[in-house]
C-alpha cells in the first residue's frame, strides 16, 4: 500500500532509525585442517572451507625459469602446456573428455619463481578428478605433434604481443629494467629464438629431470567431507625424483636508461617508468604498499587523480609493485596522447617526488582501508585460498603471511609510509621505456629532461 503525504507532512516523523554499522569482525587467514610431507618430499595442505562446494587443488612446483638453459627458453612453458593433451592412461582427446565428465577444470600458471598445476572440480567428483590431475603432471604423453602445436601457438603469442604497443612496451621494459644475464630480463615464455629451438625431445627431457615432488606443495581446500590424504598418498606417494636444483638468483639491476621504441604515426604513446625494488619480506613491505597505492595504485590516488580527472590526458595510469622471492620492481604505467607525453613526465616526476608534498593522513588511511579490505576478500573461496598460499610459497614467506601484513598495515602511518617511500623508489635509478612516434616524442622526451639513451 502507498501513502501520500500532503504537501505539509514530515517523512522524517515517521521514519525508522538506520541501523548502526559494526565494525568488521577480526579476521584472519585460514589453517589447514591437516598437513604433512611424503616420504617423496612432497607437502600437503587441506583447508577446510565449509559452504565451499567448488574445491581447488594446485600442485605448486619448486621449478624456477632460471633453470631452462639460456638457448631452450621457453621449454618450462611448452611443458606446461602440453600437461593436459593427453596422459598414459587417457591418450588424446580422451583425457580433455574425462575432464568434462566429472565437470573439472585443469590450468597452469607459469611464474618466474616457480609453476602451478591447478585444477577446479565439484566436491562431488573431487576422488575422480584428483586422479586426473596426478596423471597430467607425473604421466602426460607430450606427443610430438601436440608439442609442435603449442610451439607454434607460442611463437604467434609472441607476434601479437609485438603488434600490441602497450605489451611491447612491458616486454621491453623488462629487458632495460634487469641485467641481460637475469632470466627476469626475458619473457617467462620465452624469446622467439628460443621457443623456436624448443623440440618434442627437449620437453620430454624437461619434464623428466625437472618436475618433481621433493620441494613441491600440493594445496587443497573446500568443503571435503572427509581427509583427502589417504587419495593423495595413494596418487602421488609412489611419484620419484631428484631432489630440487639451485635457487632462483636475484635479479639485477641494469643501471638507468631511456628506451624509444618508434611506431611511426602512433597518435598515443605507452610510458613504462619504473626502477628496482624489494621483495614482501622485506621490514618496511606494509609501509611501502600502502604509499605506492596512495600515489598511483588506485582509481582516486594522485597520479590517476591528477594525469586523468584534472588534465584528461588518459583514460588511467597505475603505479604497482612487482615482488620475487628476491628483490623485485616498482613501475608507473598507463597510455597517453602523443601530444602531451612531454608535460605528463614533467608532471609525473612531481608528483612521485613526495619531497614537497609528504602523504597526508587521509590518503594513508584510505590506502590501509583499502588494502587491508581487499586481504579477506580474495580469500573469499576455496580457489583465492590456495592462490595466495601458492604465491606465499613462490615468494618464500611464512604461512601467517596474510596475518601479518594485515595487522603491519594497521601500524602505518603518514610518516612511515611517506618514510619508506623516499627510501625504497629511487628516481636517480630509474628506467623510461616510451613507445609511439620517435619523431614527435624524442624533442618531447629532451624537454622534459629525458634524454635518450636507446632507439629501436
Amino acid at each position: 500500500m502507498r501513502t501520500h503525504l500532503g504537501p505539509d507532512a514530515s517523512p522524517s516523523a515517521h521514519a525508522p532509525t538506520p541501523p548502526a554499522v559494526a565494525p568488521p569482525p577480526h579476521w584472519t587467514f585460514p589453517v589447514p585442517a591437516t598437513g604433512t610431507r611424503l616420504a617423496n618430499g612432497m607437502d600437503v595442505a587441506w583447508y577446510r572451507l565449509p559452504g565451499q562446494h567448488v574445491v581447488a587443488a594446485t600442485l605448486v612446483l619448486d621449478l624456477p625459469l632460471s633453470r631452462e638453459p639460456r638457448h631452450l627458453e621457453g621449454v618450462a612453458t611448452l611443458t606446461a602446456r602440453t600437461l593436459d593433451e593427453g596422459t598414459q592412461h587417457h591418450p588424446g582427446e580422451e583425457y580433455g573428455e574425462r575432464l568434462e565428465e566429472v565437470g573439472a577444470a585443469l590450468g597452469v600458471h607459469i611464474g618466474l619463481g616457480g609453476q602451478q598445476v591447478m585444477l577446479d572440480v565439484p566436491v562431488t567428483r573431487f576422488a575422480e578428478a584428483l586422479p586426473l590431475l596426478a596423471e597430467a603432471v607425473r604421466r602426460p604423453l607430450l606427443d610430438r605433434a601436440d608439442v609442435d602445436r603449442h610451439r607454434a601457438l607460442r611463437l604467434a603469442e609472441i607476434e601479437q604481443l609485438e603488434a600490441n604497443s602497450a605489451q611491447s612496451a612491458n616486454r621491453w621494459l623488462r629487458s632495460r629494467l634487469w641485467d641481460a644475464g637475469s632470466r627476469a630480463s626475458r619473457m617467462n615464455g620465452g624469446e622467439p629464438e628460443t621457443v623456436a629451438a624448443v623440440t618434442a625431445a627437449d620437453v620430454a627431457a624437461w619434464h623428466a629431470t625437472q618436475v618433481r615432488p621433493a620441494g613441491s606443495t600440493l594445496l587443497l581446500a573446500g568443503d571435503l567431507p572427509e581427509d583427502p590424504l589417504p587419495l593423495v598418498e595413494e596418487l602421488f606417494g609412489d611419484w620419484g625424483g631428484a631432489a630440487p636444483g639451485e635457487p632462483l638468483p636475484p635479479p639485477v639491476p641494469a643501471g638507468p636508461g631511456v628506451l624509444l621504441v618508434d611506431r611511426p604515426g602512433a597518435v598515443q604513446a605507452d610510458i613504462r617508468l619504473a626502477g628496482p625494488g624489494v621483495d614482501r619480506r622485506h621490514p618496511r613491505w606494509a609501509d611501502l604498499l600502502v604509499a605506492t597505492n596512495a600515489v598511483g595504485g588506485s582509481f582516486l590516488s594522485r597520479l590517476n587523480r591528477v594525469l586523468r580527472e584534472e588534465r584528461g590526458w588518459t583514460y588511467g595510469v597505475h603505479l604497482g609493485l612487482s615482488p620475487y622471492r628476491d628483490g623485485g620492481s616498482w613501475a608507473v604505467s598507463g597510455s597517453f596522447r602523443t601530444e602531451v607525453v612531454g608535460a605528463t613526465l614533467t608532471e609525473t616526476r612531481a608528483l612521485l617526488d613526495l619531497g614537497a608534498a609528504p602523504l597526508t593522513e587521509e590518503e594513508t588511511t584510505a590506502a590501509v582501508q583499502q588494502l587491508g579490505g581487499t586481504l579477506p576478500l580474495r580469500s573469499a573461496t576455496a580457489e583465492g585460498v590456495v592462490d595466495q598460499v601458492a604465491s606465499h610459497l613462490l615468494a618464500g614467506l611464512p604461512a601467517d603471511h596474510a596475518d601479518r601484513l594485515l595487522a603491519d598495515l594497521r601500524q602505518v602511518t603518514a610518516t612511515s609510509a611517506t618514510e619508506a617511500y623516499a627510501e625504497l623508489v629511487d628516481l636517480s635509478r630509474s628506467t623510461l621505456v616510451v613507445v609511439g612516434d620517435a619523431a614527435v616524442l624524442e624533442p618531447a622526451l629532451a624537454g622534459a629532461g629525458f634524454e635518450v639513451t636507446d632507439r629501436r
